[in-house]
């Protein structure tokens, strides 16, 4: 299998007998399929503006080449080797092979990594700290990263694994709240259209701090602070950390939440868009576990085993299939 042919499917412009033999080809063997996952994946991380794609793709073909011709293809992949947008120029975007400190290739001064909806990237930084991002979410960063301040920009969700370094303070920043950290491993959940943050810690040390700089809370291992803007206060508790970490392992674990809530993750993870036509309904508050790996209508029947609630589903055609929740009277 080519992967010119591979890259015509991944861009929607495969012919059904292309498409076919594509499917056909995966369908082989588990060699096959890993191989056109990391390809997908690959393909999914270049967040791209539609007037650059074109540079995108070619940036893409090159770089494939060229590993290819190197005979280090499935080194390559097996090593996450990941597009990263530039923030810049016109939204060229750069390449960024993450190996290790004395072979990075670094072209600009800002990056933005995104992970796609649907799936988890991992990371690792420049200073050797891992990050785990959750579906939809992205961080961005300095290139000088391991020399100066070690500042990440968080939009989403996140587990930290931090390399300790005293001469270089380590930093998360979101839209409400930031994290101070000293050398540690810990969870962030802040979405900027929800107005909340939730930090849980695993080990070692954070501080919670506010947009001034002030520290409002420092955690120990076992704690979980929560703030909601609309309650305009923080919430420090001690909590089973395997619960806010389990959508590492493809578990997610709603605790008592809102079920116009559980629809936004449900939006984030399987590219759907739901609307709720009862308030009430939205209001209600759900308590469980779900695998994220299984299909939308097996995790809706989960939902009707515990809540009064029916839904339909409707594909659309180049968008968000839609799905409409609505309270059985």
């Amino acid at each position: 299998m080519t992967f010119e042919l591979i890259l015509k499917y991944l861009k929607g412009e495969a012919s059904p007998e292309e498409r076919k033999a594509v499917l056909s080809w995966i369908d082989e063997s588990a060699e096959n399929k890993e191989e056109f996952t990391n390809w997908k994946r690959i393909w999914a991380l270049t967040e791209k503006a539609s007037e650059n794609e074109d540079v995108a793709y070619k940036n893409f073909l090159k770089v494939a080449e060229r590993e290819k011709q190197k005979n280090r293809f499935r080194k390559i992949m097996a090593q996450a080797a990941i597009f990263i947008l530039l923030i810049g120029l016109g939204g060229v975007i750069s390449y960024v092979y993450f190996n290790s400190a004395s072979n990075q290739e670094i072209y600009q001064a800002k990056y933005t990594v995104k992970s796609p909806l649907g799936q988890m990237t991992e990371l690792k930084l420049p200073d050797g700290s891992f990050v785990l991002l959750n579906s939809g979410s992205k961080i961005k960063y300095n290139a000088d990263f391991s020399r100066g301040q070690r500042e990440i920009f968080l939009e989403g969700e996140a587990f930290f694994d931090v390399e300790k370094d005293t001469e270089h303070p380590f930093t998360v920043k979101s839209k409400v709240l930031d994290i101070k950290v000293y050398g540690t491993s810990f969870n962030i959940e802040a979405y900027p259209n929800e107005e909340k943050f939730s930090t849980t810690l695993v080990e070692g040390s954070i501080s919670v701090m506010d947009k001034t700089g002030k520290e409002i809370a420092q955690l120990k291992p076992g704690e979980n602070a929560s703030y909601a803007k609309d309650e305009n206060r923080l919430i420090v508790q001690k909590v089973n950390t395997g619960i806010y970490t389990s959508w590492r392992e493809g578990l997610v674990t709603f605790r008592n939440e809102k079920l116009k809530d559980i629809a936004k993750f449900i939006e984030r993870w399987y590219n759907v868009e739901i609307i709720i036509r009862s308030e009430e309904l939205g209001d209600e508050r759900y308590f469980g576990t779900i695998l994220k790996n299984k299909p939308i209508d097996q995790i809706l029947e989960v939902f009707k085993l515990t809540t009064v609630f029916k839904y339909e589903i409707i594909p659309r055609a180049n968008k968000p299939t839609l799905i409409y929740w609505d309270k059985i009277n």
